[in-house]
């Protein structure tokens, strides 16, 4: 059988932190204020999540506003996140800022202990403090953070598969799938990671797919209960018929006495109906016959049957497929 897959995200606003929220990633070392740092070609916003490469350090050079009423923010720190001037990054209330394993906090140059971190006006910390390495978490970070949920069909089946850049307390996920993108069922689970900051790699095969358009999402529950939903996907998933019938005349042009084979014709179909019509549209000769051993159906074709030489239409009817091959009768 042959299997087709159209898939597509929802852009659906909701609960989800994957539908709702950009993952901006710093490009080079760099000025936070410069676009040139980061890989979307701006620099980043109230509401994003944003990532600081293991390779590069971002200084904060100007202070960037207030957090009153800013939507939160998720900062990752593989490199080192520095200050100077006596700047300041404020971000809004539940944001978080953690500092992963080999990351680094850094007071950097100038201003004394003036330059801060803020989230919801309440001072996390000053360049006056100590360095601050990985792994430590200013805020709440998200107890998830999902990079991507996607599909793809494998054989009969449907093979879905998502990535995290970090984890809290995640005992596990559900896999929910919709006929109507309304009403969810539960159809398997896979255990999480507990707490890490590595990017996990996470599979799930539905052997039992539905036919035509399903939707499929993913609810993450913590050790304590609290669980959280994603938007969903949609996937198209359709089963083709068992091929179509290939006719075969053969030899062709036809000395005298020659075949005319049909195969590779869907199952359930036990006759067809051969027809032979002469140039002008005359029926010349009409037989039924049964498949064989091999699952093929043919027809002798002998000239000795008042068939004169000229060219002629050998038709094939098998259930609704209409088939046609021309043969030439010397």
């Amino acid at each position: 059988m042959k299997h087709f897959l159209i898939l597509f995200l929802l852009l659906i606003i909701g609960e989800s932190v994957f539908a709702s929220r950009t993952r901006i990633t710093s490009q080079s070392s760099g000025n936070w204020r410069d676009i040139s740092t980061w890989d979307l070609g701006r620099t980043p916003q109230n509401g994003d999540i944003v990532v600081i490469d293991a390779l590069h350090t971002v200084t904060v050079i100007t202070n960037n506003g207030t957090c009153n009423g800013a939507p939160d923010s998720h900062l990752y720190v593989s490199g080192t996140l520095t200050f100077s001037n006596g700047s300041k990054l404020r971000l809004g209330c539940a944001s978080s800022v953690t500092i992963e394993v080999g990351g680094l906090l850094a007071g950097g140059s100038g201003g004394g202990s003036s330059k801060k971190l803020y989230i919801c006006e309440n001072e996390q910390w000053n360049s006056g403090d100590p360095d601050v390495p990985g792994f430590y978490v200013f805020g709440k970070p998200l107890p998830i953070e999902l990079m991507d949920f996607s599909a793809e069909v494998s054989d009969s089946y449907i093979l879905l598969d998502w990535l995290t850049a970090a984890e809290e307390n995640n005992d596990y996920f559900e896999i929910l799938r919709s006929k109507n993108g309304l009403s969810y069922e539960v159809i398997g689970q896979v255990a999480g990671a507990g707490t890490t900051n590595n990017t996990m790699i996470y599979e799930f095969e539905d052997y039992s797919p539905l036919e035509g358009l399903s939707y499929y999402r993913l609810r993450q529950t913590d050790y304590d209960g609290k669980s959280e939903s994603f938007s969903p996907i949609a996937v198209e998933f359709t089963v083709e018929a068992d091929g179509s019938c290939v006719l075969t005349v053969y030899p062709n042009p036809c000395p005298g006495s020659c075949k005319a084979k049909l195969n590779e014709c869907p199952k359930g179909s036990p006759q067809v109906r051969l027809m032979m019509t002469d140039a002008t549209g005359h029926l010349v000769n009409e037989v039924y016959d049964s498949r064989n051993f091999d699952g093929s159906f043919d027809i002798h074709i002998d000239k000795t049957n008042n068939l004169k030489p000229g060219v002629y239409v050998i038709s094939a009817i098998i259930g609704e497929e209409n088939i046609s091959e021309k043969i030439i009768m010397k």
